[in-house]
């Protein structure tokens, strides 16, 4: 290959591989246009967090009860009507209800307070994260507004929902004593994947709203 040719071939193959990326503004604070590539993980995070992950997690959850009953009948069926379907196969909820702490373990990093749901078995129809790890990119991936073309990169993609899961962990649960958890009264909202295999069938939930119910 000449010399010109092979710097044609380099130019046409770089202009190809930009190409394979989408990178769409989002909003900052002040109203600016940013995009997604030009933020920090936390300043992404910041632009999204309350102005628009929560309100859309909050508005498209279901109820954990009517979830879970329809679970009960069919698995699949409840999946493929409140579950969003990413491309690559997995699919994501966004639940919200109320119960009561059965326990909270901490065996693993991966800390998870069981939650019975009204009516009450003493069995766990729900499992929330509470740290001080919390793991997958439910928060992320559930509500369809962070996506993968926003991003320049698959690291970019990864660093935010590492992000999301730290402002849970801040944000979220660091206010709540853990300790005293068990044997309390919640309401909770937040995001999860689905699998008609879970059991319980809440699985690993990423509470966006976690908070003790005053006793009456």
């Amino acid at each position: 290959m000449t010399r010109p040719l092979a710097i044609s071939a380099i130019v046409v193959l770089a202009v190809a591989c930009t190409s394979c990326w989408t990178v769409r503004p989002i909003e900052s604070r002040d109203g600016a246009s940013e995009t997604a590539a030009t933020l920090s993980p936390a300043s992404y995070v910041n632009a999204l967090w309350s102005s628009k992950l929560l309100p859309a997690i909050e508005d498209s959850a279901v109820d954990a009860r009517t979830f879970l009953d329809a679970f009960t009948k069919s698995p699949a069926e409840a999946l493929a009507r409140w579950g969003r379907h990413d491309a690559n196969g997995p699919v994501y909820l966004a639940v919200k209800g109320a119960g009561r702490v059965i326990s909270v373990d901490t065996h693993s990093k991966v800390g998870l307070a069981l939650v019975d749901v009204a009516p009450f078995d003493g069995e766990p129809d729900v499992t929330i994260q509470v740290g001080p790890v919390l793991r997958g990119t439910s928060l992320r991936d559930a509500t369809g507004l962070v996506r993968f073309s926003d991003f320049v990169n698959q690291l970019q993609f990864a660093d935010v929902g590492n992000e999301l899961n730290d402002r849970v962990l801040k944000t979220v649960l660091a206010p709540l004593d853990l300790a005293a958890l068990a044997g309390k009264s919640i309401s909770f909202a937040g995001t999860a994947s689905g699998d008609v295999n879970a059991a319980p069938p809440v699985r690993e939930l990423a509470p966006v709203r976690l908070m003790v119910e005053e006793s009456r």
